[in-house]
């Protein structure tokens, strides 16, 4: 994917274990490593910050490490946004697993995804949104993901008891929402946004949450 970066492209390093300047030549990092740096640095910088440089620099290895485990900065971009698809699409697969869960519990379970926070990051959905606006190669995937997505919200529709066409919007519907809620920057309290939540579901779903599922929220 040429589009997404120039190339930094250089021989690996095979030289001593520490360098003049005490880096590491010999890398012992993972490229899980590499990816979560990267990752950290297209949150905080966008993607003209995630260098092989920089990167280097925050791990503490010198830029040869870097080539144990990747080609050139475009390898590295291209593994970065296929583990952003592969996370995303275990997340929501385990929403409608086959479970024998009912449509609501398979919501409340996407809400409680979007809210927790812990697994779905805000922050890396609007990184990888802005780096979309920059390539039409990253751009494809988001909409790919995006499209992916809302057919598994479909899905807990469905199961809901609506018809294709109903299901479809629906999703549509709860899905834009939540992305437009990140995109504007909306900031509410937690508590506040708990509170509303019973409300949102009824809204979204067309129904109200049984007690003994209210009461997760």
């Amino acid at each position: 994917m040429a589009a997404m970066g120039e190339s930094e492209a250089a021989a690996p390093g095979r030289g001593s274990a520490l360098d003049d300047r005490g880096l590491r030549t010999v890398s012992r990092l993972r490229p899980e490593d590499w990816l979560n740096a990267a990752q950290r640095r297209l949150v905080h910088g966008g993607i003209d910050a995630v260098k092989i440089g920089p990167l280097a620099e925050d791990l503490t290895v010198t830029r040869g490490s870097f080539y144990w485990h990747f080609r050139d900065r475009n390898h590295l971009l291209e593994t970065l946004l296929s583990q952003w698809r592969g996370q995303s699409r275990e997340m929501f697969e385990r929403l409608v697993g086959g479970d024998g869960a009912s449509g609501m519990e398979e919501f409340v379970r996407l809400v409680h995804l979007w809210v927790d926070e812990s697994e779905f990051d805000p922050s890396l959905e609007s990184a990888m949104r802005d780096w979309a606006r920059t390539s039409d190669d990253v751009s494809a995937v988001v909409k790919t993901v995006d499209e992916e997505r809302i057919a598994y919200i479909k899905r807990i529709f469905l199961d809901f008891g609506y018809g294709e066409d109903e299901a479809f919007i629906r999703a549509r519907i709860t899905y834009f929402h939540q992305v437009g809620y990140y995109t504007i920057g909306y900031n509410e309290s937690l508590d506040a946004r708990m509170a509303l939540l019973p409300m949102y579901v009824y809204v979204l779903t067309g129904k109200f949450a049984p007690e003994e599922i209210a009461e997760y929220f």
